[in-house]
């Protein structure tokens, strides 16, 4: 956070009035793609009128674009905003207003949130208020790792979200073999990669709404992926889409099998406890009594 500064009084001569117009003026600067601050909207006199007020330290105000659903609500928990609120706050308290450290500060504070797929685009508004407009990770998915449900986006970067067991919301994914990432680093390993490649596939295909989550397999059977479905059954899907084993069926082929035991029976497991449709036949198994 830029430090306060102390200045003594002295009266304004046509030199310091430049001087400061010309700082004002350097300094508003949007930092995500280096647009001078509207000069032309604002006209010149304007801006000279505003800096002029607004080059002393303060506790500016901060608007941000908070992510929205495709109805035009905001998704992410209050609790969440409050907290990136805060951090903000923090960050450019004192600073001097239209000046570029205070800017620094509030791009810097939103990059390690953990929540922002690229540097945010932040700039002084006309009245003094810093505007943050941001590209949001959203959540699709949790990864199991102890009692934690540890929330992540569609490239496996980590979101500063976590949740007890079965309290995400999420489809779920067990069995992970790498490490826990810091909060906005990506998730490493093909298992999770192709676990995500399953979810979005089966979401195309329309055949989503009964699944819980995916176990991707350990041990010997690391990689062998694993539906699981809402009613506790387990569907072995195989290796990840595209990435077939010798004896697998194409990817093509256990979509089909997936839609006709669904055809069949209204269910993608086709009221089996375990499915296995990787080989030349379906293989079901059902609870006995």
């Amino acid at each position: 956070m830029a430090r306060k500064s102390t200045k003594k009084k002295s009266k304004k001569t046509p030199e310091a009035a430049e001087r400061n117009r010309r700082i004002a003026l350097v300094s508003a600067v949007v930092i995500g793609g280096g647009a001078v601050f509207a000069g032309a909207a604002m006209g010149v006199g304007e801006l000279d009128r505003k800096a002029s007020a607004f080059i002393v330290p303060t506790n500016p105000s901060v608007t941000i674009n908070w992510p929205t659903d495709g109805q035009g609500q905001v998704w992410m928990p209050h609790t969440d905003r409050e907290l990136i609120e805060k951090k903000l706050i923090r960050a450019v308290q004192g600073g001097k207003a239209l000046s570029r450290s205070a800017l620094e500060e509030a791009g810097l504070a939103m990059m390690q949130t953990g929540w922002l797929d690229a540097v945010p685009t932040v700039r002084w508004t006309s009245d003094g208020v810093i505007a943050i407009e941001a590209q949001w990770r959203a959540p699709v998915a949790a990864v199991r790792l102890g009692t934690r449900e540890i929330v992540i986006d569609r490239d496996r970067h980590v979101l500063p979200l976590d949740y007890a067991i079965g309290e995400s919301n999420q489809y779920f994914f067990l069995g992970i073999d790498a490490r826990l990432p810091e909060v906005g680093e990506q998730w490493q390993g093909t298992d999770l990669e192709d676990g995500l490649a399953l979810l979005f596939l089966l979401e195309t295909e329309g055949l989503l709404e009964q699944v819980a989550g995916f176990d991707l397999g350990d041990g010997a059977e690391s990689g062998t992926l694993r539906i699981l479905t809402k009613r506790d059954a387990k569907i072995i899907w195989g290796a990840g889409p595209g990435r077939e084993r010798p004896g697998e069926q194409p990817t093509g082929i256990k979509i089909d099998r997936l839609k006709a035991l669904f055809n069949r029976s209204g269910l993608i497991d086709g009221g089996s406890e375990f499915v296995d449709i990787r080989g030349a036949n379906i293989l079901l198994q059902r609870r006995e009594g």
